[in-house]
Formats: C-alpha cells, sequence, structure tokens
C-alpha cells in the first residue's frame, strides 16, 4: 500500500475541530480567528466527496426564528454571522508531497464564500496519532510576512 493510500484510509471519516491557529514567522502572537474553542465538522468520504464547516462557538442569533426569515435579520446581523461561519463542500485527493508526506486537496463545488468554488485548496496532512489530524497551509501577505494555518481536528 503506498503512503497516499494508507493515508486516504486514515483520512476517511467524519473528524470534529479542535483548533484553528494562524501563527507568523516573525513571532507576533497567534490568531485564533474562530476564539480558543471553534466548532467544526469536517467529513471525508472513501468515494471522495468531502464537507467542512466551522463556526466561532458563542454566536448571537438572527432574532428570525425560521431559517426562510433570514432575509428578515438586519444587515449587521447577517454580516457578523458570515463572519462567524465559514462552509465548503466538494471533492478530495491526495498527492504525495515531493520528499516525504502528502497534502489533501479540496476541489470545492458549493462554498459559502462564491469565490471559492472552483477553487483548490491545499492542506498539508500530518496525522499526530490515530485519533489527531493537522491539516495546514502556508500564506504569504503582500509585505512578505508567511504566515501558517494549522486546524487540529481529532476523530468524531
Amino acid at each position: 500500500m503506498s503512503a497516499t493510500s494508507a493515508a486516504a484510509a486514515r483520512l476517511v471519516g467524519t473528524w470534529r475541530l479542535r483548533s484553528f491557529v494562524i501563527t507568523f514567522e516573525d513571532g507576533r502572537t497567534p490568531q485564533h480567528p474562530f476564539g480558543r474553542q471553534p466548532l467544526g465538522k469536517l467529513i471525508y468520504t472513501a468515494e471522495g466527496h468531502m464537507s467542512g464547516t466551522l463556526s466561532k462557538r458563542q454566536r448571537d442569533p438572527l432574532g428570525v426564528g425560521r431559517l426562510e426569515r433570514y432575509t428578515k435579520a438586519h444587515e449587521s446581523a447577517r454580516a457578523d454571522a458570515f463572519d462567524t461561519y465559514l462552509a465548503y463542500a466538494g471533492r478530495w485527493r491526495l498527492e504525495a508531497l515531493p520528499g516525504e508526506g502528502v497534502e489533501v486537496v479540496h476541489e470545492v463545488e458549493l462554498a459559502l464564500l462564491p469565490d471559492l468554488v472552483g477553487e483548490e485548496n491545499r492542506r498539508r496532512v500530518t496525522f499526530v496519532d490515530e485519533q489527531t489530524v493537522e491539516l495546514s497551509y502556508e500564506l504569504v501577505a503582500p509585505s512578505g510576512l508567511r504566515r501558517t494555518y494549522t486546524l487540529t481536528w481529532e476523530r468524531a
């Protein structure tokens, strides 16, 4: 069994978000975009489908009751709901990285943020143990500052 197929077998299933941290190469204080106790669920099927949802733990209700009435909420409340939640779904595959390791590639088909649709989100896969996986990626700001985004998931 190849390293990629072994990793795929380990990744299939449902995962619960433990932490989401952004670290900076210049040593500044790490950020927690969804707070220190975020909520999230990540699902990988053996057939190659995936769905990921992240949220702040404490979110203010819109005060409209039913889903069908969300447009009745004040614009600022809807904006806050958007800012504290992230979701997308699509297909997934694993690719070997040069040297060692693998990355999971999320082919986004549906997303809260329309700009993600049609994009590929690539995440380095690090199995901490049998029940924990880290997915990470790096971005470089226009200033040149490198940031590392690390999402730690535990098997649900």
